[in-house]
């Protein structure tokens, strides 16, 4: 079973520990019935350390798929560490994740960012495979609702200003006009090859969306036969999608896919608890309005399910609830493969024993 899982930030790596949490298990099935987990991630980011070394070196960020190739990661613990730690000190690399200064020295030697992860992923044992989107040092844009325009992740959320869309431009190319960006090699082929493509969670206009925009890859989604799983949110993101219900994370994502591309949205049931909800709160955002019937009415059917890590401090998906549910619907689905998409709730319904 291949799942493609498509997004970055802290939001895709969940998904990915628990698929490999269930192959760690041996409770993802037996056979060619096991799940082989794809990271599709988004290299556009511009802040921290992974904008530091974009500038410096005009290469794609590395720091989500940094952070996707821990999550898979089937090593040795020591290593895994070491990729996350970050350097502190008054000698220019302070906030520096070590992972990052690895995978930009393995694509300078290398050649390319697609080596430099195979290299990465090979000393740390990964238990999957993690793909750029591109492979093209390329800036994220956005026109808001009243014109005005900005590019870069860090000034499209400094601005606060509700989005009306989102596409790339080259890092240093002599306008922010939007150009064709070529998908990395490898990424359409493992998307027309998935039995699920998993879009979330993550941020909407800034981690998920933007791996979507690459030439060729909404369309391969549209003519993959596999299963379209959009995981929505937890919580509101200030400055980003201010305000948004369930309902508007899929709008927005269907703008980009079309009303066919996503045929189920997985939305939390468990209430986000106060003491976890006030720090969001005092920055602005609010748990996500998840109303199954506007789902609906988009054309998509709404799964409601315990989706919530109350183990914890902030709002964040559980990564083995969030698996079992995606392998269980995904198997589901295979079994009902002559079925419409429109009778979705007949194989959601059915992944439900499953999980029992």
């Amino acid at each position: 079973m291949n799942i493609v899982g498509i997004g970055g930030g802290t939001g895709l790596p969940v998904l990915l520990r628990g698929l490999k949490q269930l192959r760690d298990r041996d409770a993802d099935g037996a056979g060619d019935d096991r799940v082989t987990a794809t990271a599709i991630v988004c290299v556009s980011d511009d802040g921290g350390s992974s904008g530091s070394l974009r500038q410096a070196f005009g290469i794609p960020a590395v720091g989500d798929l940094r952070n996707c190739l821990v999550a898979l990661s089937g090593g040795n613990p020591t290593l895994r560490d070491i990729f996350q730690y970050r350097l502190r000190g008054d000698f220019g690399l302070d906030g520096h994740s070590l992972g990052n200064l690895i995978v930009a020295a393995l694509r300078a030697r290398s050649g390319n960012l697609r080596r430099a992860i195979h290299l990465a992923s090979e000393f740390l044992d990964l238990q999957g495979h993690v793909l750029p989107c591109t492979e093209v040092s390329a800036s994220l844009c956005a026109e808001f609702r009243d014109g005005d325009t900005a590019c870069g992740e860090t000034q499209i959320a400094a601005r606060r200003k509700p989005i009306r869309r989102v596409w790339l431009a080259p890092l240093r190319g002599a306008s922010p006009q939007p150009s064709e960006i070529e998908p990395a090699p490898g990424v359409v082929d493992a998307i027309l090859a998935a039995d699920a493509i998993v879009l979330g969670p993550g941020s909407l206009y800034t981690s998920v969306i933007p791996c979507l925009l690459p030439t060729g890859i909404a369309d391969a989604i549209r003519d993959s036969a596999a299963l379209k799983i959009l995981v929505c949110n937890l919580m509101t993101q200030p400055g980003e999608t201010d305000f948004y219900s369930a309902a508007d994370h899929l709008r927005a994502v269907q703008n980009y896919l079309g009303p066919s591309g996503i045929h189920v949205c997985l939305l939390n049931s468990q209430p986000v608890p106060p003491s976890v909800a006030a720090p969001y709160a005092a920055a602005g955002a609010k748990p996500v309005m998840t109303s199954a019937a506007e789902v609906e009415q988009l054309g998509v059917a709404p799964v409601a399910l315990d989706l919530l890590d109350l183990g914890e401090p902030e709002a964040r998906h559980d990564p083995m609830k969030l698996a079992r549910w995606v392998v269980a619907l995904t198997r589901a689905s295979q079994r009902a493969r002559d079925l419409r998409f429109g009778e979705v709730r007949c194989f959601a319904a059915d992944a439900v024993p499953v999980l029992s």
